[in-house]
């Protein structure tokens, strides 16, 4: 080969090199298109939240009719407590527990609802937050689990002799003097007299999904939710048969997509 020839040949080379790569970014673009064109029409998550008044899990399964439309159940426990409610301590006993005067009981809510998930803007193929309007609504049960305390009571003994005993009681068999208490009795006592109270709730909030993988779900959420109970729901004493709960919460969900035929 001359040394003309050489040359042609390199100036050949570099001629065709961009053409070349970009051949091959096209090619890599249409494969990502291509994943990006999938459509997985069932998705899993798994839920956990913040609230303003507690905190909870759920279990979130949904069905994509089409990319921009997510059509969810959920199933979500939470715990909820009035926003009254102050723990405090005894220091007039050595060793006391903490607890909250004036609490009637601890409350649960479980949550079975329908709802969708509506896209609001695609993230890009290489990443990015991909933005969600969530409606969701249902059937909510809370559950009442008396709350007990340690009383301290004064009880005369043999030969005149007074001595303390400390018993389990409940705010409204009781109602003690905030001096006698010695603190919150055990969760277990008095799960064997839980009470039910029916109702209904509504969430809405905004989900902003992260990550590149497709297939794999992470999600922030923040949004509200209003529950109703016809019969009230008693936390504390001093605000019984509450009907209305407003909430305001903030999750993290974890979970894929597939497609199921």
């Amino acid at each position: 080969m001359t040394q003309r020839a050489h040359y042609l040949f390199i100036l050949l080379l570099f001629g065709c090199w961009p053409s070349i790569l970009l051949a091959q970014q096209d090619s890599f673009a249409d494969e990502e298109n291509v994943e990006e064109l999938i459509l997985y029409n069932r998705e899993r998550s798994a839920i956990i939240q913040m609230h303003t008044l507690g905190y909870g899990i759920a279990y979130r399964p949904g069905k994509n009719p089409s990319a921009f439309k997510t059509y969810i159940w959920n199933f979500e426990l939470i715990t909820m407590k009035s926003p009254k409610q102050i723990k405090i301590i005894n220091s007039l006993y050595n060793n006391s527990k903490r607890y909250v005067y004036g609490k009637l009981n601890d409350v649960f809510m479980l949550r079975g609802g329908y709802g969708l998930k509506k896209q609001l803007n695609r993230k890009p193929y290489w990443g990015g937050i991909e933005l969600r309007w969530l409606l969701e609504g249902g059937l909510s049960v809370a559950f009442e689990k008396p709350y007990y305390y340690f009383v301290v009571n004064d009880v005369e003994g043999p030969g005149g002799v007074w001595v303390q005993t400390i018993e389990t009681k409940k705010y409204d068999d009781y109602s003690p003097l905030e001096d006698y208490i010695y603190g919150r009795a055990p969760f277990t006592r008095g799960i064997n007299e839980i009470g039910i109270r029916p109702g209904i709730y509504l969430k809405t909030g905004l989900n902003f999904e992260f990550g590149y993988v497709k297939t794999r779900i992470k999600a922030l959420e923040a949004g509200a939710a209003v529950e109703f109970f016809p019969q009230g729901v008693n936390i504390m004493a001093d605000d019984r048969n509450q009907r209305v709960y407003l909430t305001f919460y903030l999750s993290f969900g974890f979970g894929k997509r597939f497609n199921k035929y």
